[in-house]
């Protein structure tokens, strides 16, 4: 799939591992375009009973990457913060909240901004000892 997102399939389970470690997992499009891929896929498998989400490393996810928003806008890729939103996050989040197989985050360390979003729109949680949910977009603005 990508090196971002690590995809195992294994007893009708099919774990999706956001692999950004020294990133804290953060998001940047090739993992959310990864991420959302994947879960198109497990969708449509029927031997796909149940996806569990989980971050490599010591985190879920830090939640957007800004320097990759940054890079994106250096490259002359402008976009605005709603097309944004509806290109990427709002399309995985639709996806995990309309699938018909049960959703379960496993977080492990920090799940911060969009990473927490990920996480709450899963249909179940696990928190590791070492998890910490923090909305920090008031920090971003």
């Amino acid at each position: 799939m990508s090196e971002t997102l690590l995809v195992a399939v294994a007893d009708g389970v099919a774990t999706l591992t956001l692999n950004r470690p020294d990133k804290l997992n953060a998001f940047d499009d090739a993992l959310l375009g990864a991420l959302d891929e994947a879960l198109k896929q497990a969708e449509r498998d029927a031997a796909i009973r149940c996806l569990v989400l989980t971050g490599a490393g010591r985190g879920f996810s830090a939640g957007q990457d800004l320097a990759a928003v940054a890079e994106r806008e250096a490259a002359g890729k402008r976009m605005s913060l709603r097309q944004h939103l509806d290109r990427s996050y709002n399309r995985v989040i639709r996806k995990i909240r309309g699938m018909e197989k049960p959703v379960i985050a496993s977080v492990n360390g920090v799940a911060a901004g969009a990473g927490m979003s990920l996480a709450l729109a899963c249909d179940l949680r696990l928190a590791g000892e070492s998890a910490r949910f923090i909305q920090s977009f008031i920090g971003v603005g």
